[in-house]
């Protein structure tokens, strides 16, 4: 693959879904790679457009470039650019040719229920001596067990490598959901600085056929949310304090909003979240991948252990069993009488 065409089409990958036309992409490889001649970029887009690789739509008098789903060999050429940023990655970091080495032959020899394997944040991550595994994988009737035996392994690696290891696990149904959604997630940043590190063309079909289909897969960075977009999504989700007078506000998911409202650290605002887990089905995983990069599993797990108390769930005492047995966080007590108090008040304890 040319150099140019790799800039290009690794540019695409991290802002699918925006409306980017040629002299965005142009900036867009700047900023990643330095510089950038806009006319290299535009000769090689209308190349890999007679291709049918790139889709260039018209708009009044401008152009949108994107990737064209429906063309038979997109995941083969978009698998190739993670290829390649892999092996620059090493390039930058030899000593972690390893543990890449070792994550790859542990998952791909034992776990057959995952699509594929990427590095958020890679460059990041690898400075701080640590890595963030996003695993696709494929429903299964036999809940938790593959989860737990995927994080299990992670946490063999990290002992074995002396690097910290956070997984997020997602099928491909809820990551799709997360990327296509309306509302706010760190998800669809994560993706905007990635690597495909085992079986990219898989992680590219999940995403290519989700497009084919018609969903709209959106990147893009995440913004905290404010005050008030705390409060308007608390009351969405079915937690509404006292005295709140509803103002204009953004739509967030609720295990940011559930991670923001931990970091907050206000006892009154906290009361809130075993209501909203208790009216609400939440993505245990990606939950607990949030408050760990913050350091706030202690304080998530003393919630989740005083609110099995009052009302449990299956998808709850796994995500108990996981931070506790797996992770090895402390907890850090909850009011196990306010929170009883508090759900029977929000009529969640049922």
């Amino acid at each position: 693959m040319k150099q140019i065409t790799f800039r290009i089409l690794d540019a695409m990958a991290r802002s699918l879904g925006e409306q980017l036309s040629i002299s965005g992409i142009t900036r867009a490889i700047s900023k990643i790679h330095k510089s950038a001649f806009y006319k290299n970029t535009y000769d090689e887009i209308k190349e890999l457009q007679q291709k049918g690789i790139i889709r260039i739509n018209e708009a009044g008098n401008s152009s949108f470039l994107s990737l064209n789903a429906s063309f038979s060999g997109i995941t083969d050429i978009m698998a190739e650019t993670e290829i390649i940023r892999k092996r620059s990655l090493l390039e930058h970091f030899p000593n972690k040719a390893i543990i890449l080495s070792d994550i790859e032959s542990e998952f791909r020899k034992s776990m057959h229920f995952i699509y594929s394997i990427s590095l958020i944040e890679p460059e990041r991550n690898f400075r701080l001596n640590r890595a963030e595994l996003l695993f696709i994988i494929r429903a299964s009737d036999n809940e938790g067990a593959p989860d737990e035996n995927i994080l299990i392994k992670a946490m063999e690696l990290e002992k074995r490598h002396g690097i910290r290891i956070d997984c997020l696990l997602l099928d491909e149904k809820k990551l799709i959901e997360m990327l296509s959604a309306d509302e706010a997630n760190p998800v669809k940043a994560m993706l905007m600085d990635k690597i495909a590190i085992c079986s990219p063309q898989e992680f590219w079909a999940v995403l290519m056929q989700a497009m084919q289909e018609g969903r709209r897969i959106l990147l893009q960075e995440y913004i905290k949310p404010r005050e008030n977009d705390l409060m308007h999504n608390m009351a969405r989700f079915g937690y509404r304090e006292i005295g709140w007078k509803p103002e204009k506000a953004a739509n967030y998911s609720i295990e940011p909003l559930i991670a923001e409202i931990l970091a907050k650290g206000s006892a009154r605002m906290n009361e809130a979240v075993p209501i909203l887990l208790a009216k609400n089905r939440a993505d245990y995983s990606l939950l607990i991948f949030l408050c760990r990069r913050a350091r706030l599993a202690g304080k998530l797990l003393g919630i989740l252990s005083a609110m099995k108390k009052v009302k449990s769930s299956k998808e709850l005492e796994m995500a108990i069993r996981i931070m506790s047995g797996i992770y090895g966080e402390k907890e850090i007590k909850a009011d196990e009488k306010s929170i009883r108090q508090k759900m029977k008040m929000y009529n969640a304890w049922q």
